[in-house]
């Protein structure tokens, strides 16, 4: 008798450590051991999905090549207006026409590095653009800013458009006659800024000025400007590079 009941109560035991097992391993199931539920956000390699980089771009500043939009605005001095003619003709126009986008044409005559950081809040920040096209130089040069100052308003503009999610392209400087010497300076920075900071240039001289330098005549009435011809051509190397 005394080893019957002995053998009960070893049963009962038995039972007993089993139930505990068998809860502790529905817990386990039903809890994912303290991280996400069975069935939610976890992925079969065992990371959460809300851990993920987003599809195709690294996380963080500058994330891959992803654009928020279409949207390009062009901000720049005469050049980018289109001087001496009209908006209309100018390269921001003839390239929007080609890549069938949204450009705005924030470009202003008399206009240098300085006034573009002044007004890059109002004219290309409050427009949410993908890119912008950050057009800078001649008029510095021609106005004989030092190439420190150049420096410090072009970077303060692509941290601007960095840090609001917009892709910043840089145009290279075109030759001005009389400003030779800091129209080297500003491109050979620039020039290596732009690798530094792994940016898209955009080079006008190469479709509208020869190997000496000098713009093509077909392409300007002064020697200086373009005209409607040379805004084309621009436009449409702009194109090209950005589509």
């Amino acid at each position: 008798m005394r080893t019957y009941r002995l053998q009960v109560r070893v049963i009962q035991l038995s039972v007993l450590l089993a139930v505990i097992v068998l809860a502790l391993g529905a817990f386990e199931v039903w809890f994912g051991n303290g991280s996400e539920p069975v069935g939610g956000n976890t992925l079969p390699n065992g990371s959460s999905l809300n851990n993920q980089e987003s599809p195709g771009g690294d996380s963080g500043e500058g994330a891959g090549n992803e654009l928020a939009n279409t949207k390009i605005v062009c901000i720049g001095d005469s050049y980018t207006y289109g001087y001496p003619g009209e908006q209309k003709d100018s390269w921001p126009q003839v390239m929007a026409d080609i890549l069938k986008v949204e450009v705005i044409n924030a470009g202003l005559v008399h206009q240098n590095s300085d006034d573009l950081l002044e007004r890059f809040d109002r004219d290309v920040v409050s427009q949410a653009p993908g890119r912008v096209v950050i057009f800078a130089g001649v008029g510095d040069a021609i106005r004989g800013i030092s190439l420190e100052v150049f420096q410090k308003n072009l970077e303060a503009m692509v941290e601007k458009a960095k840090a609001n999610n917009i892709k910043p392209i840089l145009v290279l400087p075109l030759p001005y006659p009389g400003t030779e010497e800091l129209h080297k300076q500003y491109v050979e920075w620039e020039t290596a800024f732009a690798q530094q900071e792994n940016l898209q240039v955009l080079d006008f001289k190469t479709v509208l000025f020869d190997e000496q330098g000098k713009i093509l005549s077909q392409y300007t009435v002064d020697g200086k400007y373009p005209n409607k011809e040379g805004y084309e051509v621009m436009g449409q190397y702009a194109a090209q590079e950005l589509k």
